[in-house]
C-alpha cells in the first residue's frame, strides 16, 4: 500500500503481519509472538506497528534502523537486552538492516486494548530475579540457571507469561496443582530464541543440561 505521510514524501509499506523477515510463531487473545531473523546485508521491507512490543535481543544487534521521516540511527544492543516500543502512540513506519553480522529477536507484541489493561501495581515482584522492565502493560524478568545450587527457579505467576532461552539447553518445567499428585511435568529441549507459553499459576524451571553448563533466559508478564 501506498500512504501520504506528508505534503512531499509518500511511502511504500506493508502491516508488519506480512513483512517476510517478521515471522508470526504464535498468536493468542493476548499476545503475538514474531521472530524476527536478518541474515548478514539485509534490509527488510518498510512497514508499520501499531501495538505495545516488547523487544528481546537473543543474539549481539548491530544494525541500522530507517524509521521513515527521520534520519537513520543505530540499533545497537548486546545479547539479552530488552527495549519496548509503544507503537499505539508512535504508529511507527520504518525499515531495518543488518551490517556484516545476522540479527536474532523476539518481539512480543500485546495486543489488549489499553483500556483492558489489568494494572500490575498490586502484584508482588518475584523474588530473587532480576527486573529488567517494570512498565503498566508488562513486567519483564531475567535469570540464569546452572548445573549448581542454581539449578531450579520457582514461580508464582498471577498472570499468563512466556518463558525465552537465550541459550540452547534442556529443562524440566512442573506445573503444581491443587493435588500434588496430579502436578504436570514436561522436559523440553530449547533452542536460542525459542519460546514456552505459560498460563498463570506455580511452576518449578529445572535446569537440565545445556553445552555451557548454563543458559539464560527472559521471562514476560502479560497484563
Amino acid at each position: 500500500m501506498t500512504m501520504q505521510i506528508s505534503d512531499k514524501v509518500d511511502v511504500d509499506y506493508v502491516p508488519v503481519e506480512a513483512e517476510p523477515l517478521h515471522k508470526q510463531r504464535w498468536r493468542s487473545e493476548t499476545v503475538r509472538l514474531v521472530a524476527v531473523d536478518f541474515p548478514p546485508h539485509t534490509k527488510c521491507l518498510y512497514h508499520q506497528h501499531l501495538k505495545y512490543g516488547v523487544y528481546l535481543v537473543v543474539t549481539p544487534m548491530n544494525m541500522m534502523e530507517y524509521p521513515h521521516g527521520e534520519e537513520p540511527r543505530p540499533l545497537v544492543h548486546e545479547k539479552g537486552s530488552v527495549f519496548c516500543r509503544d507503537h499505539t502512540k508512535d504508529k511507527l513506519i520504518h525499515s531495518a538492516a543488518t551490517l556484516d553480522k545476522p540479527a536474532f529477536l523476539i518481539e512480543i507484541e500485546l495486543l489488549k486494548e489499553k483500556a483492558d489493561v489489568m494494572p500490575n501495581g498490586h502484584l508482588p515482584l518475584h523474588p530473587g530475579i532480576k527486573i529488567l522492565k517494570n512498565d503498566p502493560e508488562c513486567r519483564v524478568y531475567g535469570f540464569e540457571l546452572q548445573n549448581d545450587d542454581q539449578a531450579e527457579i520457582a514461580l508464582n505467576l498471577p498472570t499468563e507469561a512466556v518463558l525465552v532461552a537465550l541459550d540452547d539447553c534442556e529443562v524440566e518445567i512442573t506445573k503444581a496443582s491443587s493435588d500434588k499428585q496430579e502436578d504436570t511435568t514436561h522436559q523440553v529441549v530449547l533452542k536460542v530464541g525459542d519460546d514456552v507459553q505459560l498460563l498463570a499459576g506455580k511452576f518449578k524451571i529445572k535446569f537440565v543440561s545445556s553445552a555451557s553448563k548454563k543458559a539464560q533466559f527472559h521471562l514476560v508478564e502479560v497484563y
